[in-house]
């Protein structure tokens, strides 16, 4: 960071930090009281740091053990530092300094807002030309989809076997009977429609986890961005993610894929994640004189959620599992296999041109190397949190 762009921050933070200094000496700093400092109140630790160490000039040390990096300053005149330990951001001052914590605390952060505002724009611009990194979760958004496959079959096998279910055998009378054949049938809608509510969930859950993974692998490919072709990738529908991912003439196999999964986007995603409106105007009812109301997408509604009483029954169900696992393979065979073995080690991508080429390097290198680059990031990303430096 250049000196004349932080001058007038510096300015601003010295009327922002009055009695704070970064006059200290590093004999000073064995004896202090530590307290945490409130993860609410300073939700992104290097933000102090940026702020007090590369800002304002503060001396500093780290990595050590169990400590990422601790500034070294005083408050009055008073030992005071800040470090990032494994267990929390924690503050380092002296027993004169007990009763002014509060008032450190607020200064500080009220300091921290003065630097994200400043420092905004720069990172904007960062964001834009792709010198980013995204987080990769996608173990916990395929978890929450198994876990509602996994209920809404559940509840379809409970349903079928109450299905099957015949009157009980002691019955005398025909209102027993008749009893016994209600309480099956309320039991087995009860069990459908639990089914329904949770292949549903499971849907959007899908979903989810499928745009999640159109980014990771898009960064795992290694293929290079053009100007701006990180914000311009991101802006893209899922649609034509794939598209640039599988290239312009896909296989019939995966065209049908493809088709199976907007099929089950228009009919059960879109019209219940979207507060119940279908694209073709299947929610939507015309009035006719004389006649009475016809749906907007008229003979098309047999093809709507709608059509009938239990919207999302066993066989639809069976049906968007078996795209979904087509869906699978297509994203992690043939030339996707190397991204999606970078994409499943949990590897967090950064779309720079360095990592591009960084992942590039390692699928191009085949198994061995593939797996060295995963078993380092791994090495590496263990090191990074658990703070063993």
């Amino acid at each position: 960071m250049e000196k004349d762009w932080l001058e007038p921050l510096r300015i601003d933070l010295a009327r922002k930090l009055k009695g704070f200094s970064s006059a200290a000496l590093a004999n000073e700093f064995y004896e202090l009281n530590g307290t945490r400092l409130p993860r609410e109140d300073f939700p992104v630790p290097e933000m102090l740091l940026l702020m007090l160490r590369n800002v304002l000039g503060w001396k500093w040390s780290g990595p050590g053990e169990k400590v990422r990096w601790t500034v070294y300053g005083t408050f009055n005149g008073e030992p005071l530092a800040i470090e990032l330990r494994k267990f929390g951001l924690t503050m380092l001052s002296s027993p004169a300094l007990s009763g002014s914590r509060k008032r450190i605390e607020g200064q500080l952060k009220s300091a921290v807002n003065l630097v994200e505002k400043f420092i905004k724009p720069a990172l904007e611009n960062q964001i834009s030309s792709g010198e980013v990194t995204i987080g990769n979760h996608l173990s916990e958004f395929m978890s929450r989809y198994e876990f509602f496959r996994s209920q809404a079959e559940k509840a379809f096998r409970r349903a079928a076997r109450i299905a099957k279910e015949k009157p009980t055998e002691g019955s005398k009378f025909p209102g027993d009977i008749m009893s016994a054949l209600m309480h099956r049938y309320s039991r087995g809608m009860r069990a459908q429609q639990e089914g329904f509510y949770h292949s549903v969930a499971m849907v959007d859950a899908y979903f989810s986890a499928f745009e999640h993974r159109l980014n990771l692998l898009r960064a795992f490919t290694g293929v290079p961005l053009p100007a701006g072709g990180f914000k311009a990738f991101m802006s893209k529908t899922w649609n034509e993610k794939i598209d640039e991912l599988l290239g312009g003439n896909p296989s019939p196999e995966a065209r049908k894929t493809l088709q199976g999964m907007r099929d089950i986007k228009e009919r059960i995603r879109n019209p219940f994640a979207h507060g119940g409106y279908e694209n073709d105007k299947g929610a939507l009812h015309v009035h006719i004189p004389t006649v009475g109301t016809i749906p907007g997408n008229i003979t098309k509604f047999g093809k709507s959620a709608r059509f009938s009483f239990i919207p999302v029954g066993a066989n639809d169900h069976g049906l968007s599992c078996a795209v979904f696992d087509e869906v699978d393979k297509l994203l992690s065979t043939d030339y996707l296999a190397g991204p999606y073995r970078l994409m499943e080690a949990g590897i967090d991508p950064s779309f720079d041109e360095k990592s591009l080429q960084s992942y590039r390097d390692a699928i191009s290198g085949g198994d061995e190397a593939l797996e060295r680059f995963i078993d380092h990031w791994s090495h590496m990303w263990e090191r990074h949190t658990n703070m063993d430096y």
